[in-house]
């Protein structure tokens, strides 16, 4: 058999070789285990597994990656949608603070105007407070100055001014006296108990201060020489400061 091997085949190239290994794939086989290695002759074998066992399932995983990063992209491209607006929400939110800030400076200035308007008010109605005390007071003179003099009758103004000119007319008091004099909140004449004639000047107030009883010291004092009567002063109020009972004790006013 190796005769008519020898015999059939003439190998005297390497082209010779080659075209006898590719009609003798058995031959080439033996070849092929001769000159290679096992572990080059397996390596096929175990790339099938590689790619069957590795390759594969990689491959899936990549596939997934793929997806996810697909959807990630989708995502980053909402985010960006969404930091549009969100960009687009803060420069209203901006706009919205300016006007905010404007509007709170309008009312901080009405607020200012508020405060000013309640300080007039209140001091309005402390006035109109006075002015009803002092009307109440010389309606009621008796009730008030009943427990000071008998007979007790309010002087009008005009004819205390009428009296008080008549002063001036012959030189008893001066024309800034009667002026100061016509300021008295009222006039009120009476008896003592001893029958001897009396006027009070008297000063009215909510509450009584120092310049209350000065006031109405002076002022008694020009009355009693225009008049020519014994004139007490008086300083009537709901309240008073110490002070107030000083000088009234200083000046002999008296405080109801």
């Amino acid at each position: 058999m190796q005769t008519v091997e020898k015999d059939k085949y003439q190998i005297e190239t390497f082209e010779d070789i080659l075209n006898v290994l590719r009609e003798k794939p058995d031959w080439r086989e033996e070849l092929r285990r001769i000159i290679l290695t096992d572990d080059l002759m397996n390596l096929p074998k175990r790339f099938e597994i590689f790619i069957r066992d590795d390759f594969k399932p990689l491959q899936v995983k990549v596939d997934k990656i793929e997806q996810d990063v697909g959807v990630l992209k989708q995502d980053v491209g909402v985010l960006k949608q969404d930091v549009g607006v969100l960009k687009q929400d803060v420069g209203v939110l901006k706009q919205d603070v300016g006007v905010l800030k404007q509007d709170v400076e309008v009312l901080k200035q009405d607020v200012e105007v508020l405060k000013q308007d309640v300080e007039v008010l209140k001091q309005d109605v402390a006035s109109l407070k006075e002015s009803d005390f002092e009307r109440t007071v010389r309606e009621k003179a008796p009730a008030y100055f009943g427990r000071l003099i008998r007979r007790c009758r309010v002087i009008s103004f005009e004819t205390l001014a009428d009296k008080l000119e008549d002063a001036v007319d012959i030189s008893l008091i001066s024309d800034k006296d009667k002026d100061n004099a016509l300021l008295l909140d009222a006039v009120v004449s009476g008896k003592l108990k001893t029958g001897k004639d009396i006027i009070l000047a008297v000063e009215i107030s909510l509450k009584v201060d120092v310049e209350d009883v000065q006031r109405a010291a002076q002022r008694a004092d020009i009355v009693s020489k225009a008049l020519r009567t014994e004139t007490i002063g008086v300083a009537i109020g709901k309240d008073r400061t110490q002070k107030a009972e000083v000088k009234a004790e200083e000046l002999n006013v008296i405080l109801i």
